[in-house]
């Protein structure tokens, strides 16, 4: 049993760690969320409680945690969200070897896709961002959300058009 989470704590954990750094925009609250959601799989795995899908349960229990945050949290509104992600300073930006050029243009095309995936509608921010950013199934997304997949996979499609009519790709 040990091994088992710490074989998943090491494998999810980042994933996790990002996906609660997206929904709440507070690095040290995103790190609070990660380790309450280990330690709440940790007590379902020491019940003995059956667990048909490890990464699901792991990003249902963050998604749960994210949910509480909020509600004992003052709301914020996805401008102040994007705000702050504008905000980063580049004084410090050196000119770098051409090899580390393309990993520069991915980098920046990635926060691109991630602040239009912040502006779509909230009905498609986090199966898009689940499914891409963090290559979730559509059944892992359904078991998440408790939605059947064929309604995940719907809000999955409808997301990416409407994120194609945001980025103009």
């Amino acid at each position: 049993m040990k091994e088992k989470f710490i074989s998943l704590y090491n494998k999810l954990s980042d994933s996790v760690f990002r996906y609660c750094l997206f929904r709440v925009s507070d690095r040290d609250a995103a790190l609070d969320i990660t380790q309450e959601a280990f330690t709440k799989y940790w007590d379902v795995l020491a019940g003995g409680q059956k667990i048909n899908n490890d990464r699901a349960l792991i990003f249902t229990i963050a998604r749960n945690l994210i949910i509480d945050y909020y509600r004992k949290k003052k709301s914020v509104s996805l401008e102040a969200m994007t705000e702050t992600e504008d905000g980063e300073n580049f004084e410090d930006f050196i000119l770098v070897e051409d090899n580390k050029k393309y990993e520069i243009e991915l980098e920046t095309e990635a926060r691109f896709l991630i602040n239009k995936i912040i502006e779509l509608p909230k009905s498609y921010q986090q199966v898009v961002y689940l499914r891409f950013v963090e290559d979730l199934s559509p059944n892992e997304i359904a078991e998440i959300l408790g939605v059947s997949v064929s309604a995940a996979s719907v809000r999955i499609h409808r997301g990416i058009e409407e994120l194609k009519k945001l980025t103009g790709y």
